[in-house]
């Protein structure tokens, strides 16, 4: 008997439509999630009043998707529906193997054309127009954009022709042009299948007339596109800067007239061939266009621009050189800086310290990426606390405007005990308070001297009080959500500073969206993926859902793609209040003879700004409650043309800047990322005659930074994240101080300062400040020093500092058992009409060693140096005088007072006296030996060491002051 194995038929039936079923059910799944973070997103966006921007936002997508596939459909299915007509009459076939397949084809779609015609009219009209979603923020600003007032040189336009409308005509023309190209493409192919396009015969008539519109159709297309590239002339590279050249002008422009006429003439020709016999004519005018746009439009623009510009390129290039200077400038705000003469003198005196005590008093010691450590340290106080970066700012204290540093205590939600949907999204959801320090201030232990610390705040001002300290919306928050107002009480922290028994609360603000009724459930549920949304017993219908709850992810879901946030939000006390301030910006990458953004030295993570833009506002300010995350955009810059377009387009989205509550105004700060692409511009387009430019001869660079500390901030170009801690360009940093104009002023300036040097060279060239007074916010000045004034830029200051004979010995004493010596941020600070240097130094412990060199210097065993930096020194320099201390009155003594240098018969600094000279060679060589001795580990002899190395500096310090004292006499 034969066995046969079964055929399994059925089984593979059955995988089949299992796998039909299981593709329908994630199909199933993707689309009602989908459809649940639709509705969600309406209802945040209606619960923060924006109902009516969602709306703007979605039906402008909506619209245009539905316009353009409208179309795509339409004209598919009448060139469809054209070809069909045209078809031969059946027979017409020769019977060739290759023609039967076509004939059968035929008899396929016979009975089904018109479902088939539609079927794939739909499928690519609608694939042509998906893509028209992407115009939302192109077609809303061509509708309302308006005017700049400024004119091209060029065509004589406004700036908001390119800024407003050239975006959308060039959308308008590429999906034109790609539309057509595709009909032509799927009509000359239903052509060949219906037989009216033979391979061995010719085509027939109406199917030459059909495809002839068509080519003629792109040929017109083609010459709209080289209209609009006439215009984008505007943005070439051709030149030495950006902007339309004497080549682009004299060359390219004509070639782009003659191409749109050979265009024209080439979709002349296709019509007229519809008459004629055969495809020469249509062959010939291809031709020619590719003639003409390789030779007239490649060739001769080389040619010109090799024999013609470069043997004479200053004159010939000045003229669109001075253009690209001058939209430049304006592009970037450049153009109301103001240029001061700065002396930088050499005569400042202790007196004139005392008439400055604004700006003395306030001289930062604090660095944020330092203190940014001993706040975590210090006042994290629990683990599933930490704080945010640390950011600068001002407070009346004790009725003195005084600089403060601060920083908001936030959920570490990666250190959420025993992790689980109860404890991650109901009991652990909020930060709590912030910490507050004077940037001025230090502790005899070298800590910061807080003015509002701990858990629940306390404060040691009756100035900066919080009332509502929780931070459920925070700079670091995730973009997970969480639930309040549940059953479930909400930790808030430990009483009594330990983990064990802990603090409650229940959320009573409104910054979520309201989780209702069994419907609303269901939708958060799916759009959570999580069952327990929808079934925990601890959720009721009052229950809140707090959505986004990273500010800047915040604010970027409500303006998408149109505002765009500084690296940088910094936590303000407002009566009472935590609210976050995030400085906002309108750009565009359309604004003509403007060169691109240098954004090198922008946040690499947090990725604010895109890459490329050319032109930049900071014209809108929002703050975000941490509490209950209400967002208001405060319109500061209404001069703006794109934010006056934007405010037609979502009406209720912006805040006039007039209703800004004074206690806000008194916090505003000009931004980090606007001054620090301001200033890279200012290198070059300080110059503002176009020869010189042209010639860069006063090219300038951004000061490099001497210091030692981490930087919060990594670089987006990759080119500045060098090693060497001098080769990094500074951050720009704020000041509180009273600038020369500003002595008579009730209260000093709070402002954002960079310093320049020539390029490639280390002495200081200017200096520019921008303002953030409520009187005078985003003034800008550029304090230029005197040409023959060779003053030490902060690279040089920070070698001679290392170089010090003195100083040096000292830092190597502080870096010795285990200790770190941190040099803190260089900061150049203008006093009358001169400028000191001041920087601070710092202590840290890379392992929990007692710090040997903390006790030689007269401290106690240093228990709490574990990693927690320590102020412990500064460095005053003045007119070549350099001098460190433990405290900033102590080196300005020292500098101005007690020890000034001996002074020789020309006016220079004398050398040290040759037995101070000795001592401090012996101090070096005691070191030396202690190092030698901590690595053979003969503890002993290290610890003797560095007392003998000690005593030597202390007895050189005190023999340098007593020569200073007995040349003072003299």
């Amino acid at each position: 008997m034969i066995s046969r194995d079964p055929v399994p038929i059925k089984q593979e039936g059955g995988r089949r439509w299992l796998a039909i079923l299981l593709a329908a059910v994630f199909v199933g799944v993707l689309t009602i999630r989908s459809i649940a973070t639709f509705w969600t997103d309406y209802l945040w966006f209606s619960d923060l009043g924006q109902s009516g921007t969602w709306r703007t936002l979605i039906l402008t997508r909506v619209w245009l998707v539905l316009a353009a596939t409208a179309v795509a459909v339409l004209l598919f299915w009448i060139n469809l529906a054209v070809a069909d007509r045209l078809s031969p009459r059946t027979g017409s076939f020769s019977g060739s193997p290759d023609e039967e397949l076509l004939e059968r084809f035929q008899e396929w779609v016979g009975p089904r054309v018109r479902w088939v015609r539609m079927a794939v009219a739909g499928f690519f009209g609608l694939m042509v127009g998906l893509g028209a979603s992407q115009w939302w923020r192109d077609w809303l600003l061509f509708r309302h954009g308006g005017t700049f007032g400024i004119e091209d040189p060029i065509y004589g336009n406004d700036v908001g022709v390119y800024v407003f409308d050239l975006p959308f005509y060039r959308d308008l023309f590429g999906w034109t042009f790609q539309l057509v190209l595709v009909i032509a493409l799927v009509t000359a192919a239903l052509h060949y299948l219906n037989g009216g396009i033979q391979v061995q015969r010719s085509v027939s008539a109406g199917v030459k007339v059909h495809l002839s519109v068509l080519f003629a159709a792109l040929a017109v297309l083609k010459a709209f596109g080289y209209w609009l590239d006439r215009w984008e002339l505007l943005y070439s590279d051709r030149g030495q800067v950006i902007g339309a050249s004497f080549t682009d002008i004299n060359a390219q422009r004509p070639a782009l007239n003659l191409l749109i006429i050979v265009s024209l003439i080439a979709a002349v020709i296709l019509l007229v061939n519809i008459r004629l016999k055969g495809w020469t004519l249509p062959i010939v005018a291809v031709g020619l266009w590719l003639l003409t746009s390789i030779g007239v439009g490649g060739i001769y623009p080389a040619i010109v621009q090799r024999f013609q510009v470069q043997p004479d390129e200053l004159n010939k290039e000045i003229e669109f050189v001075a253009h690209n200077i001058e939209f430049t400038r304006e592009a970037y705000g450049l153009t109301g800086i103001e240029v001061q003469d700065f002396a930088a003198s050499s005569a400042l005196t202790a007196a004139d310290l005392e008439d400055n005590s604004d700006t003395v008093d306030n001289i930062r010691l604090w660095d944020p990426s330092v203190l940014f450590t001993t706040y975590q340290q210090l006042q994290a106080i629990v683990t599933f606390y930490d704080v945010s970066d640390v950011d600068v700012d001002r407070y009346r204290v004790d009725g003195e405007l005084t600089q403060v540093m601060v920083s908001s205590r936030n959920l570490d939600e990666d250190s959420i005990p025993a992790p689980g949907w109860v404890n991650e999204r109901l009991v652990y959801t909020h930060g709590f308070g912030a910490v507050l320090s004077p940037a001025n201030n230090v502790t005899v232990e070298g800590q910061p001297d807080f003015l509002v610390k701990d858990i629940p705040p306390a404060s040691s001002t009756p100035d900066i009080v919080i009332d509502e300290p929780r931070v459920y919306f925070s700079d670091d928050a995730s973009s997970e959500y969480v639930i309040a107002g549940t059953s479930q009480l909400e930790v808030d922290f430990p009483i009594g500073g330990t983990a064990g028994e802990l603090q409650y609360n229940n959320y009573a603000g409104d910054g979520g969206v309201e989780l209702g009724g069994l419907l609303r459930r269901l939708a958060f549920a799916a759009r959570f993926a999580n069952f327990d949304t929808l079934i925990s017993s601890r959720l009721s219908a009052d229950s809140q859902v707090l959505l986004v709850r990273n500010i800047k992810d915040r604010i970027t879901k409500l303006a998408p793609g149109f505002l765009f946030p500084d690296a940088d939000p910094y936590l303000a006390v407002i009566d009472g209040q935590l609210e976050w301030v995030v400085d906002l910006y309108t750009i565009s990458d359309q604004y003509p003879y403007s060169t691109g953004a240098p954004t090198g030295r922008l946040d690499a993570v947090t990725q604010g700004l895109p890459n490329s833009f050319n032109y930049i506002r900071n014209s809108v300010k929002a703050t975000v409650s941490a509490f209950d995350g209400e967002v208001i955009f405060y319109v500061v810059d209404d001069s703006d043309p794109l934010v006056r377009a934007y405010q037609r387009i979502f009406p209720t989205l912006f805040t006039p800047g007039a209703e800004m509550p004074p206690e806000l105004t008194e916090h505003l700060r000009y931004p980090e990322d606007m001054f620090r692409l301001q200033s890279d511009m200012y290198t070059l387009y300080h110059m503002t005659d176009a020869s010189q430019f042209f010639s860069t001869v006063d090219p300038w660079e951004i000061a490099r930074d001497p210091s030692t500390s981490e930087r919060l901030v990594p670089f987006r170009s990759r080119e500045l994240n060098l090693a060497d801690a001098n080769e990094q360009p500074m951050d720009p940093y704020y000041l509180l101080m009273k600038l020369p104009e500003d002595q008579d002023d009730a209260d000093p300036s709070f402002i954002i300062m960079q310093p320049f040097t020539p390029r490639g060279r280390p002495n200081m060239v200017s200096f520019m400040v921008a303002k953030s007074g409520p009187g005078d916010y985003g003034q800008i000045i550029d304090f230029r020093l005197p040409s023959g004034t060779q003053l030490d830029g902060p690279r040089q200051m920070g070698e001679l500092i290392n170089q010090d004979p003195v100083i040096s010995p000292e830092f190597s004493l502080l870096g010795q058992g285990g200790s770190r010596v941190i040099q803190g941020n260089m900061l150049l600070v203008p006093v009358r009409d001169s400028l000191l240097y001041v920087q601070p130094i710092y202590i840290t412990a890379e392992r929990e060693d007692e710090s040997q060199a903390g006790q030689a210097f007269g401290a106690q065993a240093d228990e709490g140096l574990t990693g927690i930096p320590e102020f412990k020194r500064v460095v005053v320099s003045y007119n070549g005088n350099i001098k460190m201390a433990e405290t900033l009155d102590a080196a300005l003594a020292a500098v101005f007072i007690n020890t000034e240098q001996p002074v020789g018969p020309g006016g220079e600094p004398g050398e040290l006296p040759s037995d101070v000279a000795e001592l401090v060679t012996a101090a070096r060589q005691a070191l030396d030996e202690a190092a030698a001795a901590l690595q053979a580990g003969d503890l002993g002899l290290y610890q003797a060491k560095v007392e003998e190395a000690a005593d030597l500096l202390a007895r050189a310090e005190q023999l340098s002051n007593e020569a200073v004292g007995a040349e003072t006499d003299g």
